[in-house]
């Protein structure tokens, strides 16, 4: 019996010190990765305390301090742009060398004219230098028309470049073989650029690359694109690749669909070699993507990681690229290293700049709070008094048939002299006759009454505009004060025909040929298309025929307004659009 109890105690004992142990390994196991969790997040603070932000394409993203950033590949309507630091002299030297080169070489019949224009550059962004087009190319020949017959066809291209300079810095535009009819977009796209030495972040709209930038506008199908480099000197394992290529057709697989396809054709012992840390959707800067993290222990037995970030892009939106950003880890001279980070810490760093991608905003950050205007409407100035506020005055004089000089209704800056109203009676039939029209001015001075604070006159548009639509997942804020009223949106955000609205406010319509100009659309309503004009006869010479088309625009926020202000509305109380602004866009 008592051996028995002995056994027993003994069998408790030992089951409680086992207990303890495996008590004692987890609660270690716990604090070393408590530990670990600390250190990991130390390490990406220190790699992050100081940011650096690069202007890559229309978009921002903010790199640790010490990365060492290369621009290449820039590439816009089909121009491959390079730009580099050179000398004023020296630029002229290359520009008269590369003149003498053309000529030099026979034209495309054996002849002297290869050089076919050298056209002289003088820019408004201070760029000088010469476009050349030469190089011309002809085939010509037979081929079958389709019909049982043949045909002759001849193809011709031209070679246009341009070299030009500016600031220190020299640019240089090619395309090999580029159709006739295109010649004349070098001229335009030379016209748009502008040096950026020290390639801050431009004040105004643009497509950015390695020491200038192209100005707007650029059409989707002007299929910009730009790649950016980086690397870590304190971590030279470690490399980047952001890639943006506008106007391009959406791959019908993304970057998920793609993986898993080609992990398929993989061996089970090199699909045992690879984790995954993520997979899945993700929304950085309001741009939908995927996102894929993975560890892959390599035949060298080095474990290293691979992030991607892929937005699909659209066809037919400059601000909707085609956007592929990546990290990994482990980058050796001639084979993988292991990483000099942690899984933690590479995931962190990882979310760092990820999360700093966004659309950049047209203006610097220093001057986007726009001040509202501080004359109330209403307010009456005379002639000869000091305007004390820029907008549309209406003149207290004339009316009837009775005319005034400029309109009834006139924009006078801020700062200006009132003016004294030159009124138009009406003519006479001898005055008809003469070709004359009488005018006075009264004897008393003009008073004038502020009735609009915008800075061009609202017409009505010719046609029916596209309405901004509500969806059953968005919800519409009209009237909504603070945050909820999109407080937090910066001035010269953008945004894009199909998306949210992120604040109730006015937006400008990009497309300068649209009907649009500015609207006011409400907070989460469905930002719609841009509405055209189509040539008469397009759809035919029907009364009934379509005269107009929309299509996808870009949008920018020009002024915060939880609702549409009455105050340039008419009398009726009604907006631009012949309606109310709730019956405009909800």
């Amino acid at each position: 019996m008592k051996s028995w109890l002995r056994s027993r105690l003994a069998r408790m004992l030992a089951g409680a010190l086992c207990a303890g142990l495996v008590a004692t390994w987890a609660a270690g196991k716990v604090l070393d990765k408590r530990d670990e969790d600390r250190r990991d997040q130390y390490e990406v603070a220190q790699m992050t305390d100081k940011m650096k932000t690069v202007c890559v394409g229309r978009f921002l993203i903010d790199m640790p301090e010490e990365a060492e950033i290369e621009l290449r590949g820039a590439k816009v309507d089909g121009f491959d742009i390079s730009a580099f630091d050179e000398t004023e002299e020296a630029f002229q030297e290359r520009v008269t060398d590369r003149e003498a080169q053309i000529r030099a070489l026979p034209d495309w019949l054996g002849g002297n004219k290869n050089l076919e224009s050298a056209r002289e550059v003088n820019t408004n962004s201070g760029l000088v230098g010469k476009i050349l087009i030469h190089s011309r190319t002809v085939e010509e020949g037979t081929q079958g028309n389709g019909l049982g017959g043949v045909e002759r066809y001849r193809d011709e291209g031209i070679t246009t470049e341009a070299l030009v300079h500016g600031h220190g810095i020299s640019i240089d535009l090619s395309y090999k073989d580029r159709a006739l009819k295109w010649v004349e977009d070098l001229p335009r796209l030379v016209n748009q650029l502008v040096a950026n030495p020290d390639n801050s972040i431009p004040a105004e709209p643009g497509f950015c690359m390695d020491r200038a930038y192209v100005r707007d506008p650029l059409r989707a199908d002007q299929r910009e694109q730009i790649i950016m480099s980086a690397r870590l000197p304190n971590h030279p394992d470690v490399e980047f690749m952001l890639m943006l290529s506008a106007g391009l057709k959406p791959e019908p697989q993304g970057v998920l669909e793609r993986t898993n396809t080609a992990d398929g054709v993989l061996s089970i012992a090199e699909r045992m070699r690879i984790t995954r840390l993520r997979a899945g959707e993700r929304k950085i800067g309001g741009l939908a993507g995927e996102e894929l993290a993975e560890l892959v222990v390599e035949e060298n037995e080095a474990r290293v990681h691979t992030f991607w970030w892929e937005v699909n892009g659209t066809e037919d939106n400059v601000f909707v690229p085609h956007l592929m950003f990546k990290m990994t880890t482990g980058n050796g001279n001639r084979q993988p290293v292991p990483s000099s980070l942690s899984d933690g810490a590479a995931l962190g760093l990882w979310d760092k700049i990820t999360s700093s991608i966004r659309l950049r905003s047209a203006e610097p950050q220093e001057t986007r709070r726009v001040e509202a205007p501080t004359t109330p409407l209403g307010t009456y100035a005379s002639a000869g008094e000091r305007c004390p506020e820029s907008g549309w005055w209406l003149c207290g004089d004339g009316g009837g048939e009775i005319g005034v000089l400029g309109g009834q209704r006139q924009y006078i800056k801020k700062g200006d002299v009132m003016p004294q109203a030159l009124l138009l009676p009406p003519r006479t039939l001898w005055d008809k006759v003469r070709g004359l029209q009488p005018s006075y001015e009264s004897k008393n001075p003009t008073n004038w009454k502020l009735v609009d604070h915008r800075a061009r006159k609202r017409v009505p548009p010719p046609l029916q505009l596209a309405k901004a639509s509500t969806s059953s997942t968005t919800t519409v804020a009209v009237g909504v004060p603070g945050p909820a009223g999109g407080a937090s949106v910066a001035i010269g955000s953008y945004s894009s025909t199909g998306v949210a609205c992120p604040a109730s406010g006015w937006w400008r319509c990009e497309e300068s040929h649209a009907l649009d100009g500015t609207r006011w659309f409400a907070q989460g309503s469905l930002l719609p298309p841009a509405t055209f004009t189509v040539a008469p006869g397009i759809f035919g010479h029907s009364p009934s025929a379509p005269q107009a088309i929309q299509r996808r625009s870009a949008w920018r926020l020009m002024r915060l307004a939880d609702v549409a202000d009455q105050s340039a509305s008419e009398t009726d109380g009604r907006n631009q659009f012949g309606m109310s602004p709730l019956a405009q866009q909800v």
